[in-house]
């Protein structure tokens, strides 16, 4: 065979097996639509976990040492039913007292540690006001103090649909609008904390209040049966679905039982069938999408951790003495002589919560579903009572 026969030989060889080499071989279309379908499944499985390993990690981060956000080193969670007996005083004044005494904290209690508002950048106090704690009751009290203290007091702002959360284009116009309040304002909103640092402006001075997280709920469930709501429901807004007689008639307790979903308190809950506002953690914890979650570590830790950096006091209105005295030395420009005035108009001012009868069974049950949020809640009242007793140590027992 010759040398040009051979090198034929050995071109066509190499062309055959170029050919079987980089060959495409032809996929059925339903084939690549199901190898498509394949990866995007994947993808969203892999996004849902790394998800939910971001929320994990999360809360994490705050793990924090119990005494470095608990007002006595200690959590609600600490007190458990069958001790309740023993520990229930850690929550009340003489109880915080004793506990700090016997631990030698005492010395650490003084206004100056426990003072917040001079850290504030405006005269202007924000009181983003939870739902069903109380200040409807405060408000005609603030009335008379802004006018004994020449104060300007704003009840209406820009933002004024209530929702559990604030977008960030509501914060920017919310904190825009505070930081062009006139000096000594008192801006009373509807709403959760919100960080003025990220929106450049000046931080104001923080106030609130909290109430017992199952007394929120039960009051919050009957008001939306009142009288009032069901006229305004069934002539102003007769374009919306309407509730039956039976949804105004049913009580908490026969709603606890029935497990009705607005009656229902799912822990890591983020969607509601009913807005009940019932994270009473979340107004502390802010906007973030990491608060929503009912019920979770990370939202009443940074709760209390903004109570304890930010606040200048946060009280309830289920101790108004107490609460008055604190607001009274703390935020002296806009509460003074508040004990006086409210004492003189004790009678149109001292208005109480309203009391429903549930069964003690239905008031465990669903007590135990809020067990972090008793906690944050434990966390404020010790926090005020310190701020309390700072003022003037064992006088103020008597």
């Amino acid at each position: 065979m010759s040398l040009s026969t051979d090198r034929s030989y050995k071109m066509k060889l190499r062309d055959v097996e170029n050919a079987f080499k980089y060959r495409r071989i032809p996929y059925p279309k339903r084939s690549v639509e199901l190898i498509a379908l394949l990866a995007i499944s994947c993808t969203f499985f892999l996004f849902m976990h790394t998800n939910k390993l971001n929320s994990r990690l999360k809360e994490m981060e705050v793990k924090l040492q119990p005494s470095e956000f608990s007002a006595l080193g200690l959590t609600g969670n600490h007190i458990s039913g069958h001790d309740a007996g023993k520990h229930d005083d850690i929550n009340t004044l003489h109880g915080t007292y004793q506990y700090l005494k016997s631990t030698g904290q005492l010395v650490n209690v003084t206004t100056l540690r426990l003072n917040n508002t001079r850290l504030a950048r405006r005269r202007v106090v924000f009181f983003n006001r939870p739902t069903r704690v109380g200040t409807e009751l405060m408000l005609p009290l603030l009335t008379l103090l802004s006018k004994h203290n020449d104060v300007n007091l704003v009840l209406k702002g820009p933002v004024r649909k209530r929702t559990r959360m604030r977008t960030a284009k509501q914060e920017r116009i919310e904190t825009r609008f505070v930081s062009r309040l006139e000096k000594d304002s008192l801006y009373v909103a509807h709403g959760n904390w919100i960080d003025f640092a990220e929106y450049n402006r000046r931080k104001p001075i923080y106030i609130s209040l909290v109430r017992d997280p199952v007394e929120r709920m039960i009051d919050n469930y009957y008001q939306q049966r009142t009288l009032k709501k069901k006229i305004i429901s069934r002539n102003v807004y007769a374009a919306y679905p309407q509730h039956p007689d039976a949804w105004y008639r049913q009580s908490f307790n026969e709603c606890v039982r029935r497990a009705s979903p607005e009656c229902q308190y799912i822990e890591y809950s983020m969607r509601d069938e009913v807005e009940d506002f019932k994270r009473q953690s979340l107004f502390f914890c802010g906007n973030d999408i990491d608060c929503l979650p009912f019920n979770t570590r990370y939202g009443v830790q940074k709760a209390k951790r903004n109570v304890e950096k930010e606040y200048s006091v946060v009280g309830t209105w289920e101790q108004p003495n107490i609460t008055l005295t604190v607001l009274e030395k703390y935020v002296p420009r806009y509460f003074n002589h508040a004990r006086t005035l409210f004492n003189l108009h004790k009678q149109s001012y001292s208005k109480r919560f309203r009391r429903y009868a549930v069964d003690a069974d239905v008031w465990a049950m669903v007590r135990r579903n809020f067990s972090r949020e008793y906690d944050f809640y434990n966390f404020c009242k010790q926090h005020l009572y310190k701020q309390y007793l700072a003022l003037n140590l064992e006088k103020n027992l008597n």
